[in-house]
């Protein structure tokens, strides 16, 4: 078969199947297999694919098909330019994270030496892609999970950066001390109730990661509860959250004392807050 031919193969299969991005899915498993660059596959639709390459793409597709998620099978996500690895123990990168990191950076000098925190780091992508943006910069990575903390020390070792992102185990803020010029959090935000409407790729990923509790504020509500005790004189506090939920916890943050600033991400869903000490 040639790289056209497997691909339209595939999408229809996936398509079938009611996965999520069914031609990108494709596209991405092929390059991996192949070794190559999504672009390089798109440019290269007559090559032939040998039967050793073709035999592996069909065991990566069936597992895709199935419905894991595409970041389980190759093993990483891309994320503000860095690979980060990934398994089900973590939360999968997404594009909204990733915005909400580059929206943060513009509020800070590139060689400032500041302290971060990133609670509920999960696979530590937060940690790892801003230690990497400011150079000067020392990170604490805080999550609950000690498995995803694993899968966050692998990170830290590949990008290494031990010597500036630590790692804690903490339930939120039991195990926190210091002062921070940044606590940044993408904490489980979904509604209880919602979970069963997930897609099939998203309830492959760690339930701890995604539940919220009733309201979906289970874990965000006693994180900003206790946040000003932890900020440093003119921090920011920058959190993501579902769909709907930005404004109303922007309004309770105003109600104890905090200035704080819904924004949007790059699907135009008003879905982070910035807050800071009045």
């Amino acid at each position: 078969m040639t790289i056209a031919e497997l691909l339209h193969h595939a999408q229809t299969r996936l398509t079938a199947a009611g996965s999520d991005e069914p031609q990108a899915n494709s596209e991405f498993l092929l390059a991996h297999v192949l070794g190559v660059t999504r672009t390089w596959v798109l440019a290269n639709g007559s090559f032939e694919i040998s039967d050793k390459d073709q035999a592996q793409f069909e065991k990566l597709l069936a597992r895709k098909e199935a419905g894991e998620p595409l970041s389980h099978i190759v093993g990483f996500q891309p994320f503000c330019g860095l690979d980060i690895l990934v398994s089900p123990d973590v939360l999968t990168p997404r594009p909204e994270t990733e915005d909400l990191v580059e929206q943060v950076s513009k509020q800070f000098d590139k060689k400032g030496a500041y302290t971060f925190l990133d609670m509920c780091t999960g696979s530590g992508c937060i940690a790892v892609a801003l230690a990497r943006k400011f150079p000067n910069a020392r990170v604490l990575a805080v999550d609950i999970s000690e498995a995803a903390l694993k899968v966050a020390a692998q990170n830290i070792r590949k990008h290494k950066l031990q010597e500036r992102v630590q790692l804690l185990q903490s339930n939120l803020w039991e195990e926190v001390s210091g002062m921070f010029d940044l606590i940044i959090a993408n904490p489980p935000y979904i509604p209880t109730e919602n979970l069963a409407g997930l897609t099939r790729e998203v309830q492959r990923e760690p339930r701890l990661a995604l539940d919220g509790g009733t309201d979906g504020y289970e874990i965000t509500r006693p994180l900003c509860q206790a946040a000003d005790s932890f900020l440093a004189p003119g921090g920011l506090l920058a959190l993501e959250l579902d769909d709907g939920q930005a404004e109303p916890l922007a309004r309770g943050l105003a109600e104890i004392g905090w200035q704080a600033t819904v924004k949007k991400d790059i699907f135009n869903v008003a879905r982070f807050v910035f807050a800071t000490r009045s």
